[in-house]
């Protein structure tokens, strides 16, 4: 250690020793390991006071020299120092977590009349072999009879305007068939299309090879027959083993729902009700501004499927009359429903009317498809919502 002598003439041999023997005291207190010499007895009461005067310097040098020290050393203030001493610091160790998925939402997640999806969208084509196509246009005769189906189904995710390509289909859901009118494309009912798919169906449109506008050339009216062979073809393509697997992931096993629009609508009446198209698969039949048009054949026989028909009030191209003639010759359950103030179009196309129709023919293929217990009673309570109107209903 560094010795400091107080000089003071004839005391030279005391003072030194006498400084060093309190300074090894006060150092002592922080662990000094050098033993010195400490004088007992001083030789005067004066000596004492000096030594006195010499310790209490040497403990405030002491303890400025160790305030130094300990703020060179980052400790800080006393405060810190004391948190710091109190601190207890535990090594990292890592932690193993077992990665654990997701579970997979399930339709009645989001699917509800009140709580619909997101729709996923994709395009398919089937060919059927046993047919073929006439020539229109600038199209040459095909032996084979191609579609061109779009279809739309629920997807995870919020509902919107949006329509994701080839998303994840949901868990299973009913198919519906959806058939366009005449001179017309399946694109003009896009928003009614995309609402069945929120509220928890697959919905598949095809382009009819002689009747849809995506084709060049002249429309075909008569070709409503074959339309409606091209429903049942459809549902044999989309639901067997040999169906792609997206559909197979997509479609639940069970009972199909088809509908149609003016032509559109014959067409889905006659692949259900005409015994020479009829498909006993299909278990629920929607027509939305139709007519009865046997097309040659007899219409409705027993074990008919339930029939719903909406039509507008002032439909200026099939009048209001047809759908009443259509319901009255049913003898099976069927419900006619108008649509107040609307056009031939405007019951599937104009947007302040296309959400609630959308709602009846949901809950419709819920209560007809799914058999769920509240589908009846919904089915009913949106039938008589503005603009709709409940006109006719029997078992």
């Amino acid at each position: 250690m560094a010795a400091i002598f107080l000089v003071h003439e004839g005391e030279k041999g005391v003072r030194p020793v006498l400084f060093m023997a309190v300074t090894h005291r006060v150092l002592t207190l922080f662990g000094h390991p050098f033993a010195m010499p400490v004088v007992r007895n001083s030789p005067s009461s004066r000596l004492r006071k000096r030594v006195m005067v010499a310790g209490f310097v040497s403990l405030a040098f002491v303890a400025i020299v160790c305030g130094v020290i300990l703020l060179k050393s980052g400790h800080g203030s006393p405060a810190e120092i004391a948190q710091a001493a109190d601190a207890v610091v535990v090594p990292e160790t890592p932690v193993s977590v077992a990665a654990v998925a997701p579970s997979p939402p399930k339709m009645t997640d989001y699917a509800s009349p009140d709580q619909p999806t997101a729709v996923g969208v994709m395009t398919m084509t089937f060919t059927d072999l046993t047919r073929s196509t006439p020539a229109r246009g600038d199209r040459e005769a095909l032996s084979t009879r191609p579609l061109t189906v779009t279809v739309r189904y629920p997807t995870p995710g919020m509902p919107g305007e949006d329509e994701i390509p080839n998303a994840p289909a949901y868990e299973p859901a009913p198919l519906v068939l959806f058939a366009h009118g005449f001179d017309v494309s399946s694109d003009r009912y896009a928003s009614l299309l995309h609402e069945l798919a929120a509220d928890g169906f697959v919905v598949a449109a095809p382009e009819f090879p002689m009747s849809s506008t995506v084709f060049d050339g002249a429309a075909d009216e008569y070709d409503i027959p074959d339309q409606a062979r091209d429903l049942s073809f459809l549902i044999t393509a989309m639901t067997s083993p040999d169906a792609p697997t997206q559909l197979a992931e997509m479609i639940a096993p069970g009972p199909v729902g088809v509908i149609g629009h003016s032509d559109g609508a014959v067409t889905a009446l006659l692949a259900a009700y005409a015994p020479r198209y009829t498909d006993s698969r299909i278990a629920a039949v929607v027509a939305v501004s139709g007519d009865f048009d046997t097309f040659g054949g007899e219409w409705f026989s027993t074990n008919d499927p339930p029939l719903l028909a909406i039509h507008g009030e002032y439909d200026e191209i099939n009048p209001f009359e047809s759908s009443q003639l259509l319901v009255g010759n049913d003898p099976g359950p069927a419900m006619l429903v108008g649509v107040q103030g609307q056009s031939h179009l405007g019951s599937v196309t104009d947007s302040q009317v296309v959400p609630v129709v959308a709602q009846l023919v949901a809950n419709n293929f819920r209560w007809r498809l799914n058999g769920l217990p509240d589908a009846e009673a919904a089915t009913i309570a949106t039938a008589s919502t503005p603009p709709l109107q409940l006109v006719a209903s029997h078992d």
